[in-house]
């Protein structure tokens, strides 16, 4: 596993219990599966429904599934859905709701990089969320393990947070440039560990999807539904609609969520 990926798998480790905590204070995680929107930004939902339609019967692998809203969204929808996760702790506290839903899923403990453990060239669909590839050290590999698991034709669709907000400095008044765009990092964070973070280009991630042989179907470029997006990780309403407004918060004129749709052929 590469260092980099092993510092932030035990950081989430250690770190499972306070985010179950806090996770269960916005509660969302038992609505999911009978309201899959509130499981996904951007256009993910949509690009997942352009092609799969009807999704019962359909194996789908959400990779870095942290808190698991997408898997168990698309557990309701009627996917059989594989959660993977570099986590166990992260994995099982999943597991635990899981049960509490009454939804079957199947839980695999593996680095995204290296989806050797799955069946290969089985899923009709691969999913990722916000917050997955800032912890991905090597995006060439990450895009050529979700190639070898997906079936001929099937699809791999991402939101996350849009490169174009990585630059900035958290400033509500002015654009205030903290580090080039194309600086990637890795950005070390020490709080009681270190954890590594990367910044991915737009165009890194699209041409390493394009190197590991995904097709490109579609990128969607879209602002946040709630200005929760500005004022905290929290999956609750936001309190501050004026944050939505790029006169007010000049950040807001840039696209918030990346949405991509590639395909296997």
């Amino acid at each position: 596993m590469n260092e980099h990926h092993e510092a932030n798998r035990r950081h989430w480790d250690n770190a499972a219990a306070a985010w179950r905590d806090m996770r269960d204070r916005d509660g969302l995680w038992k609505r999911c599966a009978v309201d899959p929107k509130l499981a996904f930004e951007g256009e993910a939902l949509e690009q997942i429904g352009r092609f799969y339609p009807e999704l019962p019967g359909r194996h789908a692998c959400v990779i870095g599934s942290g808190d698991n809203y997408a898997a168990f969204a698309l557990a309701g929808l009627g996917a059989r859905v594989t959660s993977v996760d570099i986590s166990q702790r992260q994995l099982d506290v999943a597991a635990d709701r899981a049960r509490t839903l009454g939804l079957d899923l199947a839980f695999v403990r593996a680095d995204a990089t290296n989806l050797g453990a799955l069946p290969q060239g089985s899923f009709d669909l691969v999913v990722s969320t916000n917050g997955f590839f800032v912890w991905i050290a090597e995006p060439a590999a990450l895009f050529t393990a979700v190639h070898a698991v997906l079936k001929r034709d099937g699809v791999y669709v991402f939101y996350d947070i849009h490169p174009f907000q990585r630059p900035w400095a958290d400033n509500r008044d002015a654009l205030l440039m903290e580090k080039p765009y194309t600086d990637g990092g890795p950005y070390g964070f020490e709080d009681d560990e270190i954890t590594y973070e990367y910044h991915w280009t737009l165009g890194t991630l699209l041409n390493a999807m394009s190197s590991a042989g995904l097709v490109l179907q579609h990128v969607g470029e879209t602002g946040p539904k709630s200005s929760r997006f500005w004022q905290d990780g929290s999956y609750e309403p936001g309190s501050a609609d004026e944050l939505l407004d790029w006169r007010r918060n000049p950040c807001a004129g840039l696209p918030a969520w990346l949405t991509i749709a590639a395909l296997k052929p």
